[in-house]
């Protein structure tokens, strides 16, 4: 019996997507990576935004909050604010974050430049206005340039937990899961608590498993204790 043809409809790559189809195959060709993964109580977080949210006229993202926290954690861990080629690491001096954003071309990633010495305000407004940007097809190269470091948030979307793929040159990058209510031991009791999974991705050319711990545990410290985030 001859094999019948299927039909189909032709749907012709954009030119972001093939941009990230290169970029990511690069990337998983080329850098071994390895990752770690932790659970976060998350409900001082929340309680901090919740108390912006009433003080500001817009208040701060929890994306808006983590880009805050991630770069204070990343001044005591340059490792990992790094680009790596075969040769050698380089350890960039300034504190740039870069942030996945889906748009309807595909995902681009926006960057926060000095995002350790800018204040809360300041990143919100500016991750406001650089989404807008994307999602209207007008964000500017030089807008996804200069990050040492890329946080990408599926928590919106429902994902639990994921390991996101390392965007070349950087060394690592932060996959952050949706914020739901979970069973951790506070003071030595079980009690449900909004949670999140955090999973660092690394080059382990550039750290090992110790360094990601690390800086894990030094992240997850600054989010049960949140206010010197507003403060910096």
């Amino acid at each position: 019996m001859p094999q019948r043809e299927e039909s189909f409809t032709v749907q012709e790559h954009t030119r972001v997507r093939k941009a990230i189809g290169e970029r990511t195959l690069t990337s998983v060709n080329e850098i071994p990576q390895f990752h770690l993964r932790t659970l976060v109580d998350m409900e001082p977080l929340m309680a901090l935004r919740e108390h912006l949210k009433q003080s500001e006229a817009v208040g701060p993202t929890y994306n808006d909050l983590l880009i805050k926290a991630v770069a204070v954690v990343l001044r005591e861990y340059p490792l990992f604010n790094a680009w790596c080629d075969p040769e050698q690491l380089r350890l960039l001096e300034s504190v740039n974050i870069g942030f996945a954003v889906s748009t309807e071309q595909g995902v681009l990633l926006p960057t926060i430049r000095d995002a350790d010495v800018k204040n809360l305000a300041e990143i919100a407004e500016e991750t406001r206005e650089m989404i807008e940007l994307a999602r209207a097809g007008r964000l500017r190269a030089s807008l996804q340039m200069g990050a040492g470091f890329t946080i990408s948030n599926l928590g919106p979307a429902g994902i639990d937990s994921f390991a996101p793929i390392i965007s070349p040159p950087q060394v690592a990058i932060l996959g952050v899961g949706s914020i739901k209510p979970q069973a951790l031991v506070i003071d030595e009791q079980v009690m449900a608590r909004r949670a999140a999974h955090l999973t660092l991705v690394m080059d382990h050319r550039a750290s090992g498993g110790a360094e990601g711990a690390a800086f894990l545990s030094s992240l997850e410290e600054m989010l049960i204790e949140p206010e010197t985030i507003a403060e910096d």
